[in-house]
């Protein structure tokens, strides 16, 4: 099996921020505005999948993340869990 598939045109998926960014258990820190907001779904690009040595998917994704004042072009590699269809 070949570990790294190239996707041309790149799909359109939702990136599920949670699943990325989970709180850590007991977590009890404030609530800040300002910062980036990752409590959401977000659409983005998937524009190569990857395996894992461990058999896990991993995709390539370019995505915004957002503040109140503030947006961030991302691209990095999220577990395929945290991914869905567009």
């Amino acid at each position: 099996m070949r570990p790294f598939k190239l996707l041309r045109p790149p799909l359109k998926v939702w990136i599920d921020l949670n699943i990325l960014y989970p709180l850590p258990p007991h977590h009890a820190s404030k609530f800040n505005p300002e910062g980036f907001d990752v409590r959401r779904v977000v659409p983005g690009d998937l524009v190569e999948w990857s395996i894992t040595v461990d058999g896990d998917w991993l995709g390539r994704v370019t995505y915004e993340l957002m503040s109140r004042d503030r947006s961030e072009t991302v691209t990095h590699w999220v577990p395929s869990r945290a991914l869905k269809p567009l």
